[in-house]
């Protein structure tokens, strides 16, 4: 049975149903494989998720940050969370993935989401963001992985870069604000897939943005502060993306590692280089600000 025989499969059995079918695959992610799926005239997804997505995905807490941003209305309704295998079938949100358009000509609602999200009382557990990385680089590790020197002084380099904003109150974040996860509808924006959302500095949600371009991060910060931003500003967004690109550098070294460069027919090698590349520019650019 193929992932997409296996999909209909589940969706038939949680819906009770025998008329499921695959209408599309949705990219984004580096490996999940998440389908469009039609039952009783109606579209939900189902992600599956790919090798070792467990290392990196605390599906409790998936699960209790869906129960949490349920009461703000910016997400999909969820119909069921596997917690150990992490599986999730969810209602699809027609409409157009912020990637696709001109992300910056959304700025207005995507200030409104995140200022929603940062201004509530949401109780998620706390990011732990360099607690993470150690995780990451341990799983490189136990793959027979050694950082260089150079990455080495880096991240010595963001730990100075954290201390120096750690006066910073945390508050609730998706901490993934990236546009493949934003879904414009008419006039509403739809923030998706919550899994690692957490407590933390709100200037990272904004950083996020750096995925579609640093550029667009930029643009994002001043629409959200409402004036030029001030070297204090700048430098938090400079160093949370900096961060974000040397988690990225990790994650994708160890899916190199675990043989998916050759599974998902992409050169996640090559994927690291281009993230710690963009780590040491920024970092960089930190300085000089």
């Amino acid at each position: 049975m193929n992932v997409e025989e296996y999909i209909v499969a589940r969706v038939n059995a949680l819906m009770h149903t025998n008329d499921a079918q695959i209408v599309k695959r949705l990219e984004g992610g580096m490996s999940n494989y998440t389908y469009v799926v039609e039952t009783r005239g109606k579209k939900y997804t189902y992600r599956v998720p790919g090798k070792f997505a467990e290392k990196f995905v605390d599906r409790v807490e998936e699960w209790d940050n869906i129960q949490e941003v349920n009461r703000l209305g910016l997400n999909n309704a969820t119909s069921y969370v596997e917690v150990i295998s992490g599986e999730k079938l969810a209602e699809y949100v027609e409409g157009t993935i912020l990637s696709d358009t001109d992300i910056e000509s959304y700025n207005t609602l995507s200030v409104a989401a995140l200022k929603k999200i940062h201004n509530s009382d949401l109780k998620f557990h706390d990011y732990n963001a360099f607690g993470r990385l150690s995780d990451d680089e341990r799983y490189c590790r136990e793959m027979g992985f050694t950082h260089p020197k150079e990455y080495l002084e880096l991240r010595q380099k963001l730990e100075e870069m954290r201390d120096a904003h750690a006066d910073v109150k945390p508050v609730p974040c998706h901490c993934d604000y990236q546009p493949t996860n934003l879904v414009i509808n008419g006039d509403k924006l739809y923030v998706l897939d919550w899994e690692f959302a957490g407590m933390n500095d709100p200037f990272y949600d904004i950083a996020c943005y750096g995925n579609a371009g640093f550029d667009k991060a930029l643009s994002l910060l001043e629409a959200y502060v409402g004036h030029k931003p001030t070297r204090e500003e700048l430098q938090r967004l400079y160093f949370h993306r900096s961060f974000q690109c040397l988690q990225w550098y990790n994650v994708a070294i160890f899916k190199d590692r675990v043989g998916l460069s050759q599974d998902l027919n992409m050169d996640f090698n090559q994927v690291a280089t281009f993230f710690f590349d963009q780590a040491k520019s920024l970092a960089e650019q930190y300085e000089t600000l």
